[in-house]
């Protein structure tokens, strides 16, 4: 394994308690139009390009499926209901970014949400400004599953991918950290990890706060930690 130089987050069920509200959001919009749409198939397109959920969807519903407007829909429902009840973080986001700038680990967003959407949902949980670097889903060609914005992330943190930790919440983001050959810390938010995962992955945390050991029992914190003890004895 390459040292650790760099953390890229997901945003929507990793940094913002989001994901939620488009599960419920996906399931009343193919309602509204006419699809019977299963929970599972609206959990499975979680963090997915319109290149990959359009096919899963018409492999599963038929060839008639009018993806971008059960999609175009559900995205109304999902600002409507943010209009009125806002955004919440996830649990522990403060002390893993204050444990990433003491240790001197650079951080980017890399999410499936647009950028400018991306940045106004940030500034809804109280996040605005505390992330320097987000590349958005439409700043790249292909998007989760395939690596390119894993990828892009790393590039603006001038990390090569392999020393970068990529945290997700959904096995679409997580093929995206993998395929990019980032490392994969699953953070589980709508569905408990995968057959697989705890052999494949950095590590697998319950919340945000969690990672910090993670990070930790990879050397990353050390010389900071040193450096505080050092100061202490004086």
């Amino acid at each position: 394994m390459s040292t650790i130089r760099g953390l890229i987050f997901d945003m929507d069920g990793v940094l913002l308690d989001t994901e939620k509200i488009y599960f419920r959001c996906w399931l009343q919009s193919a309602k509204e139009l006419g699809y019977p749409m299963s929970e599972e198939a609206a959990l499975h397109v979680r963090s997915c390009c319109a290149a990959h959920a359009q096919p899963y969807f018409r492999q599963l519903y038929g060839e008639n499926f009018d993806y971008f407007k059960v999609r175009d829909r559900r995205r109304e429902l999902v600002s409507q209901y943010i209009a009125e009840h806002g955004v919440e973080q996830k649990s522990g986001i403060a002390e893993l970014l204050q444990f990433c700038r003491e240790s001197g680990l650079p951080y980017a967003i890399a999410t499936a949400t647009s950028k400018e959407l991306a940045e106004q949902r940030l500034e809804l949980a109280g996040l605005a400004g505390q992330f320097p670097q987000i590349v958005g889903g439409n700043q790249v060609l292909h998007g989760k599953p395939d690596p390119d914005i894993y990828l892009v992330a790393a590039k603006a943190l001038h990390l090569p991918p392999e020393q970068c930790v990529a945290i997700e919440d959904s096995p679409n983001g997580i093929t995206a950290g993998l395929s990019a050959h980032c490392n994969v810390i699953l953070v589980p938010d709508l569905t408990p990890p995968e057959a697989g995962d705890r052999d494949r992955l950095f590590g697998i945390a319950e919340n945000l706060k969690e990672v910090i050991p993670l990070l930790q029992a990879a050397g990353i914190g050390e010389k900071e930690h040193a450096k505080k003890s050092c100061i202490g004895s004086l």
